[in-house]
């Protein structure tokens, strides 16, 4: 049953912002670019289909995180060819498990057979997690910036985290903490990963499967606090928050 609450868990790991499909990164039924890659509309919507299987996910929030799942993978492989880290172990057996015990949970069969006719969803699944655990592996603490630590503020305090009269000098000295201070450095750090593999590879995610962002970091319900925008062109700062079961950041610490 854990492995059912942790797997429709992810639903809440919804991508957030837009990506517009640009120039030559047009062409009909094509869904997400990754550098020289493309991913079509009949592959992401048939991993969706049997997403929708899944307890906790709808079959427009299954393209959505299938699209996230497809780049956060192949971010990882480009980060672990570039940087020569040791390839993850893919726990296809683990990932199986937790979609048989959701599917069972969710009265969705869970035989065998059930199990078998989603298998290509288990794969990106395993792998997905594999990689983003291996990334998470290789982050160093950042050391953020003046913006980073005023965008938290403002997320904090939009999701009800900080004291009324709390300004942001304080909420910095006072209202982390230094625990949860260096939890948000680990994780400005892994953003800073992200964003730069991002670019480098040149994402274009079609509407249809937008909003695209990657939460890092978030509260117990699930407010962004630290966040990668999926794309190439962002338009705001990256600093938000996301999905990876880590502690949350509280208003005091």
């Amino acid at each position: 049953m854990q492995r059912a609450r942790r797997l429709a868990s992810l639903a809440a790991l919804a991508l957030v912002g837009t990506l517009a499909l640009t120039g030559c990164r047009s062409q009909p039924g094509a869904a997400v670019y990754i550098g020289s890659t493309t991913y079509s509309e009949k592959y992401v919507d048939g991993l969706s289909e049997q997403l929708a299987k899944v307890p906790g996910f709808t079959r427009g929030e299954g393209r959505k995180n299938i699209a996230q799942w497809l780049v956060v993978r192949d971010l990882g492989k480009r980060m672990a060819a570039e940087k020569h880290w040791p390839a993850p172990e893919i726990d296809e057996a683990g990932a199986t498990a937790q979609i048989e015990d959701a599917l069972r949970a969710g009265g969705n069969g869970g035989s065998q057979q059930d199990v078998e006719a989603v298998r290509p969803l288990i794969r990106v699944y395993a792998e997905y997690e594999g990689y983003k655990g291996l990334v998470q592996q290789n982050v160093a603490l950042a050391k953020p910036t003046d913006a980073d630590y005023a965008d938290l503020y403002e997320r904090a305090k939009a999701a009800g985290l900080v004291p009324a009269g709390m300004d942001a000098a304080t909420y910095r000295k006072e209202g982390l903490g230094p625990q949860n201070d260096q939890l948000f450095r680990a994780n400005v750090g892994l953003r800073n990963l992200y964003s730069e593999a991002v670019k480098k590879a040149n994402i274009t995610i079609n509407p249809k499967y937008a909003p695209a962002e990657l939460v890092l970091l978030h509260d117990q319900q699930n407010h962004p606090l630290v966040v990668v925008p999926l794309n190439t062109r962002p338009g705001k700062p990256a600093v938000v928050p996301a999905p990876v079961e880590q502690p949350q950041v509280p208003g005091n610490g």
